[in-house]
């Protein structure tokens, strides 16, 4: 039970964070989430903000697998398992450590035998650039492993999906999470079959999956695709729109078409009195960020999840300190009570 509350209680307030640190957080489902064994398979872009995301996009409450390294000290490995995480151990933790994995799989066969869900970022590790790389085995053997404990009966589902970030280091830019349809292991894989092309055959389902709800950009043609898309983009309303017409666009990449023109970023936006308001009203926190980042971070590819995080942190810490120094300046708790209002507000409105 205690550990129900703890695990509810950090999902919400992730959720509510998330909500303030895009500008636009829009999840598609191409068909409702099932409810029994599934398996979420994601692209994996942006560290641990990948994770948060997932979790908070969905009603259900799945195990998620992350390297093992994070589980080294006893307070650590207690809090990740309080919150649903399980370890996967990688050839850079020694090759010894690989069979360890043996039993992660064991407990992700228990958690789906009892009709829960397991999340698994596919490709193993995360990366910027806007493309699928090739998928690692683990979530294919869990899914054969648990068909073949209950003698290909249990039902188990793998739901791809597609997380897209328009920028993934700034604050205040859009995301898209779109669930796929779901792949029912057994209408694709054959007991008869060997092992290995029952693998084969589920990973080639869910990387062709993955990659329509991506954009999934010819890493030959990289920068040059995502130059012309830069310079040709059409933006649009809906993000799941905004996904195809973009896939569209490198699909059909003309290198003969407008390339893009260096834009300068304007002024205007310090004219705008609430843009002000906000950047003054949060410019201690947004100064800690920017040292620990600067000084702290090796891997610039947490730089997203980290100013997540401590946003999540540092934000309610000073809207209380803010507000008890206007309360002790003004003497009037109504007056304090609209400015500790007009801070997160301050934020949602911000363009």
């Amino acid at each position: 039970m205690i550990q129900k509350i703890i695990y509810y209680t950090l999902k919400n307030y992730c959720r509510i964070a998330v909500w303030f640190y895009f500008s636009r957080w829009q999840i598609h489902k191409l068909s409702p989430i099932p409810d029994g064994p599934v398996i979420f398979v994601a692209n994996h872009q942006n560290a641990f903000l990948d994770a948060i995301l997932m979790i908070c996009s969905m009603q259900r409450a799945p195990w998620s697998l992350t390297r093992a390294n994070v589980f080294d000290k006893p307070l650590a490995k207690k809090f990740l398992t309080t919150i649903q995480m399980l370890p996967v151990y990688r050839f850079r933790d020694g090759f010894s450590t690989l069979r360890k994995n043996d039993k992660m799989i064991d407990s992700c066969v228990n958690i789906l035998s009892h009709g829960k869900s397991i999340l698994i970022f596919g490709e193993g590790n995360h990366n910027y650039h806007y493309y699928l790389r090739d998928l690692q085995k683990g979530f294919a053997r869990i899914a054969l492993a648990a068909e073949e404990k209950h003698i290909w009966k249990l039902g188990v589902k793998i739901v791809p999906v597609g997380i897209q970030y328009d920028s993934h280091d700034d604050f205040r830019a859009p995301v898209l999470v779109t669930f796929g349809n779901p792949i029912l292991v057994n209408n694709y894989v054959q007991p008869a079959n060997t092992n290995q092309e029952n693998l084969d055959i589920l990973l080639k389902k869910t990387a062709d999956e993955l990659k329509t709800l991506i954009l999934n950009i010819n890493p030959e043609q990289y920068e040059e695709r995502v130059a012309y898309l830069k310079a040709n983009r059409q933006l649009k309303k809906d993000l799941f729109e905004q996904l195809k017409s973009d896939q569209a666009l490198v699909d059909h990449y003309n290198p003969t078409g407008s390339m893009p023109v260096s834009k300068k970023q304007g002024v205007s936006r310090w004219l705008n009195p609430l843009y002000l308001y906000q950047y003054i009203n949060h410019l201690i926190p947004a100064l800690i960020i920017q040292w620990v980042l600067k000084n702290k971070v090796s891997d610039p590819q947490f730089t997203g999840s980290l100013k997540y995080v401590l946003g999540m942190v540092l934000s309610p810490i000073f809207y209380l300190i803010q507000t008890g120094i206007c309360f002790v300046i003004s003497g009037s708790v109504f007056i304090s009570g609209i400015y500790f209002l007009s801070l997160p507000l301050s934020v949602i409105l911000r363009r």
